[in-house]
Formats: C-alpha cells, structure tokens, sequence
C-alpha cells in the first residue's frame, strides 16, 4: 500500500505524490492484536463508539488498538500521523492492513479521554480545578501551533472536540483522531465524505465548504468554553457557543460562565482573560481570529493569573 508526501503549490493548496513508507512503525500481524484485546473484548473497549480497545503486546506493552472500517479511512489517518511528531499528539506504534483487518496501533494515554473528566462526573470523582483546565487548553494550542506553524503545508485538524483530546497520567493532552486532518487551506475536496463534528467547526465551514487554519481556532475557543463551563459543545438543542455569546458581552457576568463544580476556586482575572481569548477565538468572521501563535502566548501570560489565592 502506497503512502504519501505532500508539498505546496503557488496557490497555497497541496498537492500529494507517491512515496514508500520507512521502517518507524511497526506492521502487525492480525493475530498479534487478536491475542493483545483478547479478541476484540467488549471489556476492553475504550471509547470511539466500541471501536478503540486497551491491548497488551507479547513485551507487555499497553497500547491503544483502533479498528478501521474502510481501509481509506484507515490510510487516511496513517499517512497523517506518519508526518507528524509532537508530546500533545497521541503516537502511532504501528497498523495492520490485512484484508478485511483496518487497525492502527497507538501509545496507551491512560486516563483516556477529556470527556470523562469533565461531564457527566461519577459520584465522588473530584472536578478538573482551575489550573489542569488550564494546562489542558496549553498543550492543546501548543499542538495546534505545531500542525499550523512547524509543518509545510501546515495541517488543518479539523477533528479538535471534547472526545479526541487523551489526557495522560500527569493530565497532559494528546490530541489523537487525525482521520479529518488535511494539508491546506482546503474546499474539502479530499474529505468530503468525512464527519466532521460540525459543532465545533467555524460557521464558514457548513456555509462554503472551506476549511482553513482559523477552523481550528474555531475549535479551540468551543473547546476553551467547555473546559471553562464544564457544559457540552452540543447537548440536545443547547449549543454552548450559543449559550456563552450574551454572557461574553458583559464582563460582569463572566462568573455565570464558569463551571459550578469549581466552587468559585479559580482566579477572577484569569477567568476573564480565559474567556477574552474564547470570545476571540469564536470570531463568526474567521478573518479576525487569532493565530495559534498568538493563543498560545495569550494563554503563557494567562499562567501567572491562575493563583487560587485571586479567586472570585
């Protein structure tokens, strides 16, 4: 199976020509990852909608097994994660191709995803607090400004939402789900057939078709509002975005904004810097949205505001 490279013509588009793969990452064999989930055990599964299993390697490797059902879509994300390499991307260790057998192996990220941790809380499991909701929105936009900014053409990721951001031991992020990714900016052309959760991508985008690097801005700042009112992108006709708009307009009402699980135990200023940047990011013209670059220095002078001691 071909992979490819892509490189940039004149017009800012990309174009994709032939290659053959390296040696960096491992193809395995079905049976080996039969044997590591148990044979696909319900018990297993980790979320994805039963297609993602916890496996265990003959070395006793953990590892994160995703099962594919068209061999497109498998591709789609390896040739993807085959180019790039960052602490808050989720690694591939290795795939399988093998007739009806779609499966990309991945690093195991331990607590799993964001939205375990921040909605619909088992009794007794204690709230993400100011600080990790913090660091969580750090590492997702210092990834976003490596895809952007660090990778030529730079790479649109089109897939930021609650459930493919991975939190590991230490509540660092890895964005994972790379299956919508594109070099760009694009009119969608090569992934028209891809589900995009539509509630985190900018109004341009089901409006035109066109994707571009201030989408995931988009994302960023729905993303950003979750995390700073625990409430979801979309929960039956409730649309978080939606919700937030008037409230962002009066500075005085920000606190409303904030998730009640807190307790008031986050630093009033850092709150409304937090959510300046969410309004910025939530731009409906996505010219006047931030670059990466720029959240991502917003939210490192954002960090010495996080002291509890300031809390509202």
């Amino acid at each position: 199976m071909p992979m490819f490279r892509f490189f940039k013509r004149r017009d800012g588009y990309a174009e994709k020509v032939e290659f053959q793969h390296d040696d960096s990452f491992r193809v395995f064999k079905s049976r080996e990852l039969i044997v590591a989930t148990d044979k696909f055990s319900p018990g297993r599964v980790l979320g994805e909608g039963g297609r993602v299993y916890k496996g265990i390697l003959k070395d006793g490797q953990e590892v994160a097994v995703k099962r594919f059902e068209e061999q497109e879509d498998l591709w789609a994300e390896v040739r993807m994660l085959n180019c790039v390499e960052h602490p808050n991307i989720v690694k591939m260790i290795g795939y399988c191709d093998k007739e009806k057998d779609h499966i990309i192996v991945y690093e195991f990220v331990p607590l799993r995803s964001l939205d375990l941790h921040l909605h619909d809380l088992k009794p007794g499991k204690t709230p993400l607090d100011w600080k990790t909701r913090m660091k969580i929105a750090m590492g997702v936009a210092k990834a976003l400004e490596y895809l952007h900014d660090q990778k030529d053409p730079p790479v649109i990721y089109s897939g930021l939402k609650r459930s493919s951001i991975l939190l590991d031991e230490n509540y660092d992020p890895k964005l994972s789900d790379f299956g919508c990714a594109e070099h760009g900016p694009t009119l969608n052309h090569t992934a028209a057939n891809r589900k995009f959760s539509l509630c985190y991508l900018g109004p341009e985008y089901p409006m035109t078709g066109y994707l571009s690097l201030k989408s995931d801005v988009y994302s960023f700042g729905v993303v950003l509002l979750e995390l700073i009112s625990g409430k979801k992108a979309i929960n039956g006709y409730n649309n978080v975005v939606l919700w937030a708009r008037p409230l962002l307009n009066h500075r005085k009402k920000f606190p409303e904004i904030a998730d009640p699980l807190m307790e008031g135990k986050y630093p009033h200023r850092g709150l409304v810097q937090a959510l300046n940047l969410a309004k910025w990011c939530l731009q409906e013209d996505f010219r006047k949205r931030p670059l990466t670059e720029e959240v991502v220095m917003f939210l490192t002078n954002l960090a010495p505001l996080s002291q509890i001691s300031e809390a509202a």
